[in-house]
């Protein structure tokens, strides 16, 4: 099925990149279909881009989701334009768990990448979004664009004027980069003047089963083992209310946690074995820890103990962080 998903949004793309138009800030960006593809609408593999989209889960998330794409000139535009909601986008996220973050009828007018700073022009239907939902319109665009190396910032423009306000009367200042996706503060957190940013990882469903990885970012804080930290966070689970769950048993502690030459050696009490859900929730634990623990640029790979002893799981240790969250 999700084979399908994969031809459909090749397809879709392609017809994106025409209904785009041309590129009004540079006569040179206009879209050129890739020499290779066939007539039947599919790709050679040598020709697929892994590309990152950012697409929405529940009310308040955004999910990176990888999907192999045909590569082609024009190709971060279009990856603009599959993120609005439309009939044949959300039927290709039909039971995924996933929404398109720009609302219906938007339109990509122009894009330009230059010097690492991309700026992006849309129709005004962009604007049209529901209270609440504006930072995950932006952080969707921002994200999926700085997923591409030669771009670091985003400029927004709607009908050829730079965006100052959004939502109306909250000023915005651009160029807009990487602030934190997912942002919520921690409940331990008192002054906002002193805290850090930690990255978690917590999990959600599709409707067919699907298990998510949908990263969070936590303000805690301020202090000197935002390593540590970030575990806690971790185990104290998503916030009540919200679309998401975690595998990892609230009641497990830390003994230890050190970092040699790369390796990070987590301890967990015993409380880390008592879960539900078989080998599939096993391994989105795993991810939880690994991910959450791979952020810090010192941990390359990580060793999970429980009481002192390396535990029996189906990942062979030390593990990496998967190169991939979630894909399509």
């Amino acid at each position: 099925m999700y084979r399908k998903h994969i031809k459909f949004l090749a397809a879709l793309l392609i017809i994106a990149m025409f209904m785009s138009g041309c590129n009004y800030f540079d006569s040179n960006d206009e879209v050129q279909l890739d020499n290779d593809y066939e007539e039947n609408g599919e790709y050679e593999e040598e020709n697929l881009r892994d590309t990152v989209f950012y697409y929405q889960y529940g009310q308040e998330y955004l999910v990176p989701v990888v999907i192999s794409i045909p590569w082609t000139e024009g190709i971060a535009r279009a990856t603009i334009s599959s993120l609005v909601s439309s009939p044949q986008v959300e039927s290709n996220l039909e039971g995924t768990g996933l929404q398109a973050p720009l609302p219906s009828g938007t339109e990509v007018k122009g894009l330009t990448i230059k010097d690492g700073l991309a700026r992006i022009d849309f129709t005004e239907d962009v604007l049209d979004v529901r209270q609440g939902q504006e930072r995950g319109v932006l952080d969707s665009v921002v994200y999926s664009l700085t997923e591409f190396e030669t771009v670091d910032e985003v400029e927004i423009m709607v009908e050829g004027h730079y965006l100052e306000e959004f939502p109306e009367g909250d000023i915005l200042e651009q160029p807009l980069d990487r602030k934190g996706i997912n942002l919520e503060i921690s409940d331990d957190v008192e002054d906002l003047e002193e805290t850090d940013k930690v990255m978690v990882y917590y999990c959600g469903w599709g409707e067919e089963g699907i298990s998510l990885i949908v990263p969070v970012t936590r303000v805690v804080t301020e202090g000197s083992d935002l390593m540590k930290k970030a575990l806690q966070e971790l185990i104290k689970g998503p916030k009540a209310g919200t679309d998401l769950f975690s595998d990892i048993n609230p009641g497990v502690t830390i003994n230890s946690l050190t970092v040699e030459e790369g390796l990070a050696t987590v301890d967990f009490s015993e409380e880390f074995l008592d879960f539900d859900g078989g080998i599939t929730a096993e391994e989105n634990i795993v991810k939880q820890v690994t991910l959450t623990l791979t952020q810090f640029p010192e941990v390359d790979e990580v060793l999970i103990l429980v009481e002192g002893e390396e535990p029996e799981l189906t990942r062979e240790q030390p593990i990496r962080a998967p190169d991939i969250i979630n894909s399509l």
